[in-house]
């Protein structure tokens, strides 16, 4: 799935080992690696995705949080999901989404739409936010409970489309200013990529097709058995790892670290 891609990227461009890199170059590669993932997702409904959102405001706002997480002393909490997130709801505040493709669906009181005006995030959504996070051993956990945190949070975005749409009258029907609003967004578990075979001599290959992304130069195997295995040793990892013990409780579970399981399944069977 794509937030595989996001976090081997993230693990292989910060890794200190083998780059040379500052806090700067920390908060720009988070920024433009959470940019270009969201640009492979879409909206639930419409199947638009976002076309630009405020990347510059981000890095910043992403280049705080490292700041303070180096200024914080050793035994105070510090989430650095949590601060994020900050950076993410300025990313996403007044983002413009992609006019194509038109809605299939017709703006309420109309029989068909047949432009896109404007489509713009109007509710930035809810960021979850999680129990501090005691140090964890591998840098793994960290981004793992991010991806969780950043997949739940785009199910609570919405934006409002202004369309020209058809409105029913005799004898033909009448173009006139139409508005749908949306909710949700969602990163697929396959990416879309050009057809080296199209077009063909007999129209038989599409324009594009959808494969899974890859990490460490091989393919994700996407089937639902795996795609809960991820997710599933993710969760424990964060349960295991980066939760205090003794805030580990079934009520803070259910509260904090929601079973986005069947949103990705949903999100993969609409893609499918």
């Amino acid at each position: 799935m794509s937030w595989s891609l996001f976090k081997s990227n993230i693990l292989r461009k910060t890794n200190p080992s083998s780059n040379n890199i500052n806090i700067n170059d920390v908060a720009n590669i988070w920024a433009n690696e959470y940019d270009a993932c969201v640009k492979r997702g879409n909206d639930l409904l419409n199947l638009e995705t976002i076309q630009t959102g405020n990347l510059e405001v981000m890095k910043n706002l992403f280049r705080v949080a490292l700041l303070k997480g180096l200024a914080t002393p050793p035994g105070q909490s510090f989430s650095l999901p949590n601060e994020f997130s900050r950076g993410i709801i300025a990313y996403w505040a007044g983002a413009t989404m992609s006019p194509f493709p038109i809605p299939l669906i017709p703006a309420p009181g109309t029989i068909q739409n047949i432009a896109v005006n404007s489509n713009i995030v109007t509710n930035v959504g809810v960021w979850p936010i999680y129990p501090p996070i005691k140090p964890a051993k591998k840098q793994e956990i960290m981004v793992n409970m991010f991806i969780l945190a950043a997949a739940v949070h785009l199910f609570s975005i919405g934006g409002i489309i202004q369309t020209t749409s058809l409105y029913p009258a005799a004898p033909t029907p009448i173009p006139a200013p139409g508005v749908i609003i949306w909710t949700g967004y969602i990163i697929p578990p396959t990416i879309t990529v050009p057809n080296p075979n199209f077009p063909s001599d007999d129209n038989s290959e599409p324009p594009t097709i959808s494969k899974s992304d890859g990490t460490d130069g091989s393919l994700i195997n996407s089937s639902n058995n795996n795609i809960d295995n991820d997710i599933d040793d993710d969760i424990d990892d964060v349960i295991d790892n980066t939760l205090p013990d003794d805030v580990i409780s079934d009520e803070i579970i259910q509260d904090n670290l929601p079973d986005i399981v069947n949103q990705i399944k949903i999100g993969k069977n609409k893609c499918d």
